[in-house]
């Protein structure tokens, strides 16, 4: 079974709608296409692990018909592509929303240059405006921080600074040793899980810049992503007892991740990040570094 290339015309379908909802959010369902057609692509996927894929998929399709609905005809122009560039740029300037503009940006930009037929005008303007709806955050994002903008990251002596990509592959896969889940604390929802989930988004964006070309992205996120790792352990002491110790499964092709059809898109961002990264470490890293992944992943519903 091979994931269908649909998924790719999907993907950059529901990334050119992002801007008619006036928002970021929705962008996860485009790249969560695109993410499902790459990581089929460029690993050796079991058949049951292919299919949830696709049921997933499916289900996207069924539930957000207006997200997906094609375009009409237009003339491709690979110039437009600037534009998206500059909304990525934007992004990569200062951590936003745990850099969720790169995450599923990078996904974008990888497809049009595999499909330049569809850099056209309305998917890139509706890119680009999602894009651009992600710069905007609310600085108290952290608990404990007032406000994250203020970090500085040579401030941040608890995380190394990266000498390699390797090096900031291998932090974002250490700090999912220790996964608590998302809690609601005076009002506020603080997603404890899902930061740590986004530093392997965030990083796998930047290690796709550049080997896609774009290493100046790369090379403006790179602190930023050494800022996130550190406001990631923030963690309210109040939920420290409820850490999660063991995954329902070890391993991310498990029968049991890929049976269920899940509402949050990054139940199929979140594996294909891992799997990338994961890749890039040492033989002997790999199986500990997987088995942490799936704590996260053993909570996605």
């Amino acid at each position: 079974m091979t994931v269908s290339e649909k998924y790719l015309e999907l993907g950059l379908i529901g990334l050119g709608r992002t801007g008619e909802t006036k928002g970021w959010f929705s962008g996860h369902y485009g790249a969560a296409m695109l993410a499902v057609y790459y990581m089929d692509r460029e690993f050796d996927l079991p058949e049951h692990v292919q299919a949830g894929l696709v049921r997933n998929c499916e289900s996207y399709l069924e539930r957000f018909p207006d997200l997906f609905k094609p375009f009409a005809a237009e003339e491709a122009d690979r110039r437009l592509l600037d534009k998206v560039v500059d909304a990525l740029r934007a992004n990569a300037e200062r951590l936003s929303h745990s850099g969720h503009g790169l995450a599923f940006g990078f996904l974008g930009l990888k497809a049009f240059l595999d499909r330049p037929d569809m850099i056209t005008p309305s998917i890139v303007d509706g890119f680009a405006e999602g894009l651009m709806y992600a710069t905007k955050a609310n600085p108290d994002r952290y608990w404990g921080i007032p406000n994250y903008f203020e970090f500085d990251p040579q401030e941040i002596e608890a995380i190394p600074e990266y000498r390699t990509l390797e090096d900031m592959a291998e932090r974002a896969l250490a700090e999912c040793a220790r996964i608590y889940p998302g809690k609601k604390l005076n009002g506020k929802m603080y997603h404890f899980t899902g930061e740590v989930e986004h530093g392997l988004t965030h990083g796998q964006a930047l290690m796709e810049f550049e080997r896609l070309g774009y290493g100046e992205l790369t090379e403006l996120s790179l602190p930023n992503h050494r800022i996130q790792m550190r406001l990631n352990r923030q963690i309210a002491p109040e939920v420290m007892h409820t850490e999660v110790k063991e995954p329902a499964f070890s391993q991310i092709t498990s029968p049991k991740m890929w049976e269920k059809v899940y509402n949050d898109p990054h139940a199929l961002k979140v594996p294909y990040a891992a799997l990338y990264l994961i890749d890039k470490l040492p033989e002997e890293k790999r199986a500990e570094a997987e088995r942490n992944v799936c704590k996260i992943l053993s909570q996605m519903k």
